[in-house]
């Protein structure tokens, strides 16, 4: 007969931090930002030698400028991160991060037909969902992991959802 307390699940401690990205975010980024590129030296080749020569250096300049500002956006998007650490939830989605205290979120929920994660956070009486590109519904098994992960986090740390019920997110 083996000891039942042998027998009990572990349960794993909850880690001080938590860092995530997504990887298929990033793969999507980087591989449009590659197609961009080559379509737009494609595109500049194809104008033909006569064309190219009556276009202005400030013209070039400015499709330039947009080629690369759209690869910007799209890397900065691919390159969404969350960070947990010392009672602060960090969102960096694309070019804008935000910072969220433990006790201003009320949980994280990634429902099948979402593209992505959502914080529920606290905020006049009501729950407001704040995207989290970082935990994306395409990655599966990884990204429902991540989700529990981050909800053990965050109870852990002291986040409740008391007062609240899941029909008060808008």
């Amino acid at each position: 007969m083996t000891d039942p307390i042998e027998q009990a699940p572990v349960q794993e401690p909850v880690p001080a931090t938590l860092s995530y990205s997504s990887p298929p975010a990033l793969m999507t980024a980087v591989v449009l930002s590659i197609v961009l590129l080559a379509s737009s030296m494609f595109g500049w080749w194809a104008l033909g030698a006569d064309i190219r020569a009556q276009v202005t250096w400030p013209q070039a300049a400015t499709l330039l400028f947009f080629v690369f500002l759209m690869i910007a956006i799209m890397l900065s998007i691919g390159y969404s991160r969350l960070w947990a650490a010392d009672g602060v939830v960090t969102v960096r989605n694309g070019p804008f991060l935000r910072r969220y205290g433990v006790a201003d979120i009320a949980g994280v929920r990634l429902r099948p037909g979402d593209a992505w994660s959502s914080l529920l956070i606290k905020q006049d009486g009501a729950l407001k969902r704040r995207p989290v590109l970082a935990i994306q519904f395409l990655e599966g098994e990884g990204g429902k992991r991540k989700i529990v992960d981050l909800r053990k986090w965050l109870k852990a740390n002291g986040a409740t959802s008391a007062g609240f019920t899941a029909a008060d997110a808008d």
